[in-house]
C-alpha cells in the first residue's frame, strides 16, 4: 500500500494562523508516516516573507512535491517560482513503489500568437487556463507504458465552470481514456468534488484554509476561513483507493451569510470538509 498525503491552497499571504495550520498537517503526515506529500499550489506568495515556510515544508523529512498554482505565478515569472519552491521543471512524474505519479502544471493560457505560461501581465484576451499541447504530448509518452498512474493539478480538470477547469478537458480528458490512471486530483476550487469521466475519478481537494467567495461584479471579496487545515490521506491499493477526509466548521462569516445557502459554489460543495471516499476499481 502506498500512503501519501495531499493539501492545497493554503493561502499563507491571507491567513494569520498559515503556518500553525502548515505545522498541524505536517504533523499529520509524520504520524501517518506517509510515503510522500503533494502540495496542489497555491501555498504563498513567491517573496522572501515566506522563504522560510517553503524551507520547513521542504525539510520536513518526508518528500514533498509542489503543484504549481495560479497564485504561485499571478504576478511572478515561472522560472522564479519555480526556484522559490525548488523545484526543477513545472511539470514532472515520480515513481513511488509500482506507481507513477504525475504533477501537472495548468496554468498556461492561449491567445492567437501561441500558448504561454501565466502571468499574463498585459492582460491580452486569452482563453485559460489549460494544459499546453507540448505537455499534452509528454503526458501521453508516461502513460503509454500503462503503468498505474495517480494525476495531481492545481485546476480542475472536469469542472464546467468557466475558467475553473481548464479550457481544454475534452482533449485532457481524451488523453486519459482507456489509459491506467487510477485517479486525478486537483485544488484551486477552495471545495469539494467527485466526478467520474469514463473509469477515471477526478476528486477535487478543498483549501487548508478558507473557502474564497466573491460577488458577481467582483467588488467585495470574503474569506470564509475553516477552524481546522483541510487536507486528506490517501491510502493506494491494487483493487481500490481510500481517500481521508476530515471535517471542520467555519470559524466566522458561513456560505449563507453571503447568500449561498445551498452551499454549492462554482461547481464545488463548500461544506467545511475534505470529503472521505472509497474508490473501487472498475471492473
Amino acid at each position: 500500500m502506498i500512503r501519501f498525503l495531499v493539501f492545497g491552497d493554503l493561502h499563507l499571504e491571507d491567513c494569520t494562523d498559515g503556518e500553525d495550520r502548515l505545522e498541524t498537517i505536517l504533523n499529520h503526515a509524520k504520524e501517518e508516516q506517509v510515503d510522500f506529500i503533494v502540495s496542489l499550489g497555491d501555498l504563498c506568495f513567491p517573496t522572501e516573507r515566506y522563504a522560510h515556510v517553503v524551507e520547513k515544508i521542504n525539510g520536513c523529512g518526508i518528500p514533498v512535491h509542489h503543484t504549481i498554482g495560479n497564485h504561485d505565478v499571478q504576478e511572478w515569472e515561472i522560472g522564479h517560482s519555480l526556484r522559490f519552491l525548488g523545484k526543477e521543471k513545472p511539470y514532472e512524474a515520480f515513481e513511488v513503489g509500482e506507481y507513477r505519479f504525475i504533477i501537472l502544471d495548468t496554468c498556461y493560457w492561449q491567445s492567437e500568437a501561441g500558448e504561454f505560461h501565466f502571468p499574463n501581465k498585459q492582460r491580452i484576451p486569452s482563453r485559460y487556463p489549460l494544459v499546453p499541447r507540448e505537455q499534452l504530448e509528454w503526458l501521453g509518452k508516461q502513460l503509454a507504458d500503462g503503468k498505474e498512474t495517480v494525476i495531481f493539478s492545481h485546476m480542475s480538470l472536469v469542472n464546467p465552470f468557466a475558467r475553473r477547469g481548464i479550457a481544454n478537458k475534452e482533449a485532457l480528458q481524451q488523453a486519459l481514456a482507456g489509459k491506467n490512471v487510477r485517479l486525478c486530483m486537483n485544488g484551486h476550487d477552495h471545495g469539494s468534488d467527485l466526478k467520474w469521466v469514463g473509469n477515471v475519478p477526478y476528486y477535487t481537494v478543498s483549501s487548508a484554509s478558507q473557502f474564497c467567495w466573491w460577488d458577481a461584479k467582483g467588488e467585495r471579496v470574503e474569506n470564509l476561513f475553516y477552524k481546522d487545515p483541510l487536507h486528506v490521506i490517501v491510502e493506494l491499493e491494487k483493487d481500490e483507493i481510500r481517500i481521508k477526509g476530515m471535517e471542520s466548521d467555519f470559524a466566522g462569516l458561513r456560505p449563507e451569510d453571503v447568500g449561498i445557502p445551498d452551499y454549492r459554489w462554482n461547481g464545488v460543495d463548500v461544506h467545511p470538509c475534505a470529503m472521505s471516499c472509497v474508490l473501487k476499481r472498475p471492473e
